[in-house]
């Protein structure tokens, strides 16, 4: 294939026929038993939709040329648009030979069913377009991309060695703020949000889990200027109690935004070691 910046790339496989495969997996069994019927019958919903007029932004650093394999990294975006990456994640692709892709759609506003199907489908296209480790597959997002990204990698362990979670965080226990933060314009403190997928009664079954998939990596990356800091800097030594391969990368005044070249960088270097 030739050298691709390409903001239109069209999605062309389907990682499942059925909507109901995509929910499939013990893990996502088992999430999908803790929440209301109605929620299940949304996320087959979410997934209905046909691979036809479904489109990313795709990146191909110049040095693939088809002589080895290369590895995929997929972001979930919290807008609605996917993106091109700028240089500098451009030059870390290429440092780390990873295929980008961004599938456009799969915002804050869809459903996780959604998000994660074009996720799959991104990851499933390029696989079938391009010469791919898939020991080398990776989803990651900024803020509700960043969340997405580590309930898909949770949800479906089986398809991605690492999430990479940017100013947002996913905690597995209960938290106190240290101090109170600017949340959508309210002042206060909280626990802070703890995703179904990952609440603490399920302690047990986080070691079973940690251990199953201990080649699987979760980065968490944030800032002091960042209004999801705290829920960050946390997640990292919790996942990690729990038996995960987990870690929080400290950004010196980072605020809420996406992760430079350098962190990702830093980020790569950790999940491939």
């Amino acid at each position: 294939k030739l050298v691709v910046s390409d903001e239109s790339f069209q999605l062309t496989h389907r990682a499942y026929e059925k909507p109901a495969d995509y929910l499939g997996g013990d893990l996502f069994q088992e999430y999908l038993k803790r929440t209301v019927p109605k929620y299940t019958e949304d996320m087959l919903a979410g997934l209905g939709y046909a691979i036809t007029g479904q489109t990313a932004a795709l990146y191909v650093p110049p040095n693939y040329d088809e002589t080895q394999d290369f590895g995929v990294y997929v972001e979930v975006t919290a807008g609605g648009r996917g993106r091109v990456p700028g240089r500098d994640h451009q030059d870390v692709f290429e440092k780390h030979k990873l295929i980008y892709i961004c599938p456009h759609g799969a915002g804050n506003k869809a459903v996780l069913s959604y998000r994660m199907g074009l996720a799959l489908d991104a990851l499933v296209t390029v696989k079938r377009h391009y010469r791919i480790d898939p020991k080398r597959c990776y989803v990651g997002g900024v803020s509700g991309g960043g969340i997405s990204s580590t309930m898909i990698g949770y949800l479906r362990p089986e398809f991605f060695k690492g999430s990479v979670n940017i100013v947002r965080g996913a905690l597995l226990e209960n938290y106190k703020l240290e101090k109170a933060v600017k949340v959508r314009g309210t002042q206060g403190y909280a626990a802070g949000q703890i995703y179904p997928p990952f609440l603490p009664h399920l302690a047990g079954k986080h070691r079973k889990i940690s251990q199953r998939y201990q080649d699987k990596r979760w980065a968490f990356v944030s800032g002091e200027n960042d209004f999801n800091y705290e829920f960050a800097k946390v997640s990292g030594p919790q996942w990690t109690k729990h038996g995960y391969q987990a870690k929080y990368f400290h950004v010196p005044g980072m605020g809420h935004s996406q992760a430079s070249g350098k962190t990702l960088d830093e980020v790569f270097t950790w999940m491939e070691m």
